[in-house]
């Protein structure tokens, strides 16, 4: 995926809402849609919550988290709050 397709999201996005894990993903940036608390933060394949300072914390509405170009978020649990995830 190019950062031009990146930029303009050409693979598409998925609201996630609720307390269910999200597994099986493959996305490389998330939105929060509102005040989001994060519970589970996977990149490919390993826990990386506290690596993105997501431990505890409330991402704000409107907060843009993006990972490396070579990793992809691979699951995500929340424990209020919503997301859009767009997939690579």
């Amino acid at each position: 995926m190019t950062e031009s397709q990146k930029l303009i999201g050409t693979r598409g996005c998925k609201l996630l809402t609720g307390t269910g894990a999200f597994t099986s993903l493959k996305g490389y940036s998330i939105i929060a849609q509102e005040d989001t608390v994060i519970t589970t933060f996977e990149v490919s394949g390993v826990d990386a919550l506290a690596d993105f300072g997501l431990t505890g914390a409330t991402v704000k509405a409107g907060a843009y988290i993006v990972v490396p170009a070579s990793d992809a978020i691979t699951a995500i649990t929340m424990s209020s709050g919503s997301v859009v995830i767009y997939n690579q």
